[in-house]
């Protein structure tokens, strides 16, 4: 019941900020959310390695976090590969002023 919450509050988030700013400042703030959430789940998944914690577990105990774990690992692997593929993009999204890009 809580993801479903966030969910709906990330949502009226993003409708807020959509309507109150320009369109780069929302593509920097949801960006940078993304950055952030990557980074979290890269840190959980190191720690949960280097405590060698059982996740994969046997047939009789299986339960959810098998799942996440599997999820965060994928999150992981794309969000790297999305970071290597738009890292020009990125680069210009967070350093370019309003002033250059308005040049354009």
């Amino acid at each position: 019941m809580l993801e479903l919450y966030l969910i709906v509050t990330l949502f009226f988030i993003y409708l807020i900020t959509a309507v109150l700013n320009n369109k780069i400042i929302v593509r920097r703030i949801w960006t940078f959310a993304f950055i952030l959430a990557f980074l979290a789940a890269s840190f959980a998944l190191v720690l949960l390695r280097i405590t060698h914690q059982d996740v994969m577990m046997p047939a009789d105990t299986f339960n959810w976090y098998y799942v996440l774990y599997i999820a965060g690992s994928l999150a992981l692997v794309l969000g790297l590969v999305n970071a290597w593929m738009y890292r020009q993009a990125l680069w210009h999204l967070f350093y370019q002023t309003d002033d250059a890009r308005n040049k354009e």
